[in-house]
């Protein structure tokens, strides 16, 4: 079925030309428009880049730039259901890295609550993940060791590095007190939605990942989005938002050449 489908396949489908390729992606688990804006104002700090236009009305929500002769696909998507199609294609495409930033939900007491966490592996029950690595039974998926250790080196001079594993949950909304105490207690430092998806598909077609994630919200603390304390750190965040942008350029153009 669609997975036999080759890459001339899903060029054609797509309405591309046969030669392209991507280089790298960066995805933003979330749905705010603004973190394109955000992302290419630290873009243009590395390079002069050049904005695509992709026809293909599936690829629309898709930032593609050239940039340093590399063509970078940016993606904001919240979840990991259409995630894991633009994953697929971007490493069918020839991707080299796949990162994933965004925030998560922190699952420990004491955490900094502007500090990052950079998953060991994720923890995930969610299709999105098993249909790709099916003979997983320990539920876990995993990012590149390499590039962990890349990303903490980049990011530990000014941000408190968390480095450990996490909990993927898509159903945000379904979360009960009992599913937080529970993660918690298992070992999970955070609950986000994407990282299991970028992790199985990139470990499918053999393209290293790693994942990003400035803790928002503690859970475990019964701290929400809608508390106080989460809105007064606004602005702190966009600054390590850009900071983990940074640092997700700076892994992309050491490692594609």
């Amino acid at each position: 079925m669609y997975k036999q489908m080759s890459v001339k396949d899903i060029k054609t489908l797509l309405g591309l030309p046969i030669n392209y390729k991507v280089d790298a992606c960066i995805v933003y688990g979330g749905y705010k428009s603004e973190n394109k804006k955000i992302f290419l104002s630290v873009l243009r700090k590395f390079y002069q880049y050049k904005i695509e236009k992709l026809n293909d009305e599936f690829l629309n929500p898709i930032l593609s730039v050239k940039a340093g002769g590399k063509r970078i696909w940016f993606i904001i998507e919240y979840g990991g259901v259409k995630l894991s199609e633009i994953i697929h294609f971007a490493s069918m495409f020839g991707s080299k890295v796949n990162v994933l930033t965004g925030t998560i939900g922190a699952l420990k007491k004491g955490l900094d609550p502007l500090g990052i966490i950079i998953p060991t592996y994720s923890y995930s029950i969610e299709s999105s993940s098993h249909m790709y690595l099916r003979n997983n039974k320990n539920f876990k998926f995993y990012p590149d060791k390499k590039l962990i250790k890349i990303v903490a080196k980049l990011l530990k001079e000014k941000n408190k590095i968390y480095i450990c594993p996490t909990m993927t949950c898509q159903a945000m909304m379904a979360e009960t007190w009992e599913d937080i105490t529970k993660w918690s207690q298992k070992g999970f430092y955070g609950v986000e939605m994407e990282a299991s998806t970028i992790f199985a598909v990139s470990k499918h077609f053999n393209v290293p990942s790693v994942a990003i994630l400035n803790i928002a919200d503690n859970l475990i603390e019964k701290e929400t989005v809608a508390s106080k304390s989460y809105e007064k750190r606004k602005d702190l965040r966009k600054k390590i938002k850009r900071e983990i942008f940074k640092a997700s350029l700076e892994l992309i153009f050491q490692k594609v050449k």
